[in-house]
């Protein structure tokens, strides 16, 4: 795997900045930001529109393998140089379920966070301090599972 396709929402402001981040950290693999829904995303992808909604994130690699939603960001930062520990991290049984949790949130708001991102930080930052978060759900046996 050399190469890493990141399909992202062109209309959504933090999506755009979270691509823009992206393309300016040290790289690993390579990423290509394609816009999803674009008729290149469809070119590259005809088949993704069964799978994937404009909503979803998609990182597909240049192997063929399809990432999507908290498993597409996790792949993103196993991308860069400097998150690759993180995604390790993250990609793990026990932390798995809060990174779902983490990229749910913030799914779930990007347009009210979009919008706090277009005024002022100090507004965006007030705003995401009202965002709460139901208690993450760990399988049972999980922590057992991993001392074994």
């Amino acid at each position: 795997m050399e190469m890493l396709y990141v399909l992202y929402d062109p209309k959504c402001e933090l999506c755009e900045r979270l691509k823009d981040w992206l393309l300016i950290q040290k790289q690993w693999l390579g990423l290509s930001m394609v816009p999803a829904g674009s008729d290149k995303a469809k070119k590259m992808f005809p088949d993704l529109d069964q799978i994937a909604t404009c909503n979803d994130l998609v990182v597909i690699s240049d192997d063929g393998q399809v990432y999507m939603n908290n498993s597409a960001w996790i792949m993103a930062l196993y991308a860069l140089e400097d998150y690759r520990d993180w995604a390790c991290r993250l990609a793990h049984p026990l932390l798995r379920p809060f990174a779902r949790q983490a990229f749910e949130a913030l799914s779930k708001n990007r347009q009210a966070i979009s919008r706090w991102l277009k005024g002022s930080p100090e507004n965006a930052a007030e705003q995401l301090r009202k965002v709460t978060l139901p208690p993450c759900a760990i399988r049972e046996g999980t922590v057992q599972d991993f001392l074994q």
